[in-house]
C-alpha cells in the first residue's frame, strides 16, 4: 500500500474512532455498574444501543474474550451467545492493546465477515473499567457499507 493510501485509511479509521468514543464511552460508564449482573448488562446495552450510530449488535466481552452478555440488536435480544468465546475473533488479538492502562477510548479492529449477519463487519470496542482494572469491554459491530463517509 503506497504511503498516500496508508494516510488516508488512517486518517479515516481515527475519524471513526472519534465518532464512537463519546457513545461507547457513556454506554461503558453505565455498563460498569451493573457488569456482573447479566440481565441487568443486557438492559443497560438494549436500552442504549442507540447512542451509537449505525450499530447492527451490541454485547460485552471479559477481559478473557468470554462474552457476558446477550447479543442486543435494536429491538431484540438474542441470549444464545452469552458465555461464548470470543478470544479468537479478528478484534481478540487487539484485547491486549486495549487492556494498555494508558489506552482510553474507542478502538476500531480490522474488517472481517460477522457470524451473526455473514456480511463483512467491523467491530469498534471500549474498555470497561473500574479504577485501574479492565473488567472488559463493549464491542459494537458496524456493517461498513452504512458508515458515514468521513
Amino acid at each position: 500500500m503506497n504511503d498516500s493510501l496508508r494516510n488516508e485509511a488512517h486518517k479515516e479509521h481515527e475519524a471513526l474512532c472519534r465518532l464512537f468514543d463519546a457513545p461507547l464511552r457513556a454506554i461503558a460508564r453505565r455498563a460498569v455498574r451493573v457488569w456482573f449482573n447479566r440481565e441487568r448488562l443486557d438492559q443497560v446495552l438494549s436500552e442504549n444501543i442507540a447512542l451509537c450510530p449505525h450499530c447492527e449488535l451490541i454485547y460485552a466481552i471479559d477481559a478473557n474474550g468470554r462474552q457476558i452478555s446477550s447479543n442486543i440488536q435494536a429491538g431484540s435480544i438474542d441470549p444464545d451467545a452469552y458465555g461464548q468465546d470470543l478470544s479468537r475473533r479478528p478484534y481478540s488479538v487487539r484485547l491486549s492493546v486495549l487492556h494498555n492502562a494508558g489506552f482510553r477510548g474507542a478502538f476500531l479492529c480490522d474488517a472481517y465477515i460477522s457470524q451473526v449477519t455473514k456480511r463483512p463487519c467491523v467491530t469498534v470496542m471500549c474498555g470497561v473499567t473500574s479504577g485501574a482494572t479492565t473488567l472488559g469491554f463493549i464491542a459494537a459491530d458496524l456493517d461498513p457499507s452504512s458508515l458515514p463517509q468521513v
